[in-house]
């Protein structure tokens, strides 16, 4: 898997960056975060190698799926938060081919 300069979620462009400064989220050091607001997905290169920086891209846009699709866990039902998250990850894949040779 690559990670990419930019990416597609749910039809909207996040720019991507490797930070080598640390990333706080709520005063805690984070590996990524993502802000929905400047569509951007920050990690934190110096915390893990690049199987972690890739999980950690992949937790991100997860969080960015969920935010898009208004997803409640606790008022949906277990199958309607699969059947959204896979609908995701398929746009995702469609979306952002070269991120995934």
């Amino acid at each position: 898997m690559n990670i990419p300069d930019k990416i597609i979620i749910s039809g909207m462009e996040y720019k991507v960056k490797l930070e080598e400064k640390p990333l706080f989220c709520d005063n805690q050091r984070a590996y990524a975060h993502i802000d929905y607001n400047n569509k951007e997905i920050s990690i934190d290169r110096g915390l893990q190698d690049t199987q972690g920086q890739q999980q950690s891209l992949l937790h991100e846009i997860l969080h960015g799926i969920v935010y898009d699709r208004e997803l409640d866990f606790k008022n949906d039902g277990e199958e309607t938060i699969v059947d959204q998250i896979s609908k995701g990850l398929y746009q995702l894949i469609k979306d952002n081919p070269d991120m995934f040779k």
